[in-house]
Formats: structure tokens, sequence, C-alpha cells
């Protein structure tokens, strides 16, 4: 019966974002230059609520989102967070808001395939880089986000593992993208914890056991703005201790 409720959930998602895409590619094509990455914003943020809504009533789901020391994610900020599956995003999306306008870097993979997600991140200011591209090719496309984020005041959001966690444990932190973001401009940043999402990233995994796992995010920490290679070291270490030691507290509480 759970398989046949969440095997409902994925229809009933993806007729959903289906639709939310038709759509948002009719306003897109009419709209602005100047409005097409709000245009695509608006629309994320749309999808984020009625999934959550979905996940909400058909499986009782809810985003267990914690402040314990009600820190203020700003405006306009670099997001880092580590990373368990594809739902990470739309979480961030749903807890971000549009005022932040959350733009990802994401794996390039994700261009196509997913309905309206694909859209949004080919075409609302995201960075898709290749999984094995060419190190400079990566950072010239970060570069380009970084810029539109500025002109824009969005928000940039980076995965500084660069990759999911298969088992939820806490990977390296690699700085590379996140120091070119910062060169671009020196903006405070937002370290925040996710934890749920590797228990159900895969299909199978998702049919059997979504509604049954907890899903929490912790903002863990807000630093100002860091300037230069060291400082940046520096926040990156942190943010990399402080969020482990959240996702040990989070699995501690089960």
């Amino acid at each position: 019966m759970s398989m046949l409720i969440n095997s409902a959930i994925v229809i009933g998602a993806l007729l959903t974002l289906f639709a939310l895409e038709f759509s948002l590619v009719l306003e897109y094509i009419f709209a602005p230059r100047s409005r097409k990455n709000a245009l695509c914003s608006r629309y994320e943020q749309y999808g984020a609520k009625l999934l959550f809504g979905l996940f909400r009533i058909f499986r009782g789901f809810n985003v267990d989102i914690r402040n314990p020391r009600k820190l203020h994610i700003p405006k306009h900020c670099l997001v880092i967070a580590n990373h368990q599956s594809l739902l990470d995003i739309i979480v961030l999306i749903y807890m971000l808001g549009f005022e932040r306008m959350p733009r990802f870097v994401a794996k390039k993979e994700l261009q196509f395939g997913i309905p309206l997600v694909s859209f949004t991140l080919r075409k609302g200011g995201h960075c898709l880089i290749k999984r094995r591209g060419a190190p400079i090719d990566t950072m010239r496309s970060i570069s380009k986000m970084a810029r539109s984020c500025k002109l824009e005041q969005a928000s940039p959001v980076i995965f500084p593992e660069g990759t999911r966690s298969r088992d939820g444990r806490l990977g390296v932190f690699y700085a590379a993208g996140v120091r070119k973001i910062l060169e671009i401009e020196a903006i405070p940043v937002a370290a925040i914890a996710i934890d749920g999402g590797w228990r159900v990233a895969t299909i199978r995994d998702f049919l059997r056991r979504f509604g049954k796992e907890p899903y929490v995010v912790e903002i863990v920490e807000i630093y100002e703005a860091p300037r230069g290679k060291h400082e940046i070291a520096r926040v990156l270490d942190d943010a990399h201790k402080k969020i482990g030691m959240s996702l040990e507290t989070m699995r501690s509480l089960i």
C-alpha cells in the first residue's frame, strides 16, 4: 500500500510540474529579457510549494526547519550546504523564498528530463557544470552565474562537496567554486545542514520509504562577507565542522 501511495505521489508531482512548466514556457516566451530569470524564480517557488503541499497531504511529509540561534539569512548572500539528494534543491528553494532568488550550481545532467526543474535550471540564471568537465570551463560558468547574481541581487547556492552523499556522510568541502563566487562579489555566507535526502535519493527508496523518514534542515551559521583566500578557507573549514556537528545532533535525536 505504501508503495502504491508513493507511486501516486510521484505521478501527481510529475503532472504538477508538467503543468507549471507549460504555463512558464508561455509566459517566458513573451517576457522581457530583464524579467526572465525572476519569472523562473517565481515558478520555482510555485513548484516547491505545490510539491510540499502534495507531499504533506498524502504522506504527512514536512520539512523540519530548525534555527535554534534565531539566525537571519541575508536577502543577498552565498548559501553553502551539504548535499544528499535532488530533493535538497527543492527544499532550499522553498526555504530561501522568492526574495532571495536562489541560483544553484548544479550538474549538467539535470538540464533535461525533469519537468519544470530542468527548464528553470537552463533558463533561470543557474550554473550547470559537467561532472568531469575541464576546470577552466567550470570556473567560467560559475563566474557567469556569480556576475548575474550580483547584478540581480540573487543568492548563489553551492554544494561544496561537489556531489551527493549516497550514505549521508559529510564529504570534503572544495573551495574553488566558493572562492570564485566570492571573488566576483564579497557577500555574507549562510551555512545550512540538510539531512534525510540520502534515505530517499533513488526512485526505489522513495517508493518504499518516503514519508517515513525525517527531513531536517538547520541554519548553522551566518558569516560576514569573507575577503581573500585565507578568510574564505577559514569560513569553509568552520562551516564544514558546524554542518558535521549539526548532522550528528540531528541523527542522535531520531
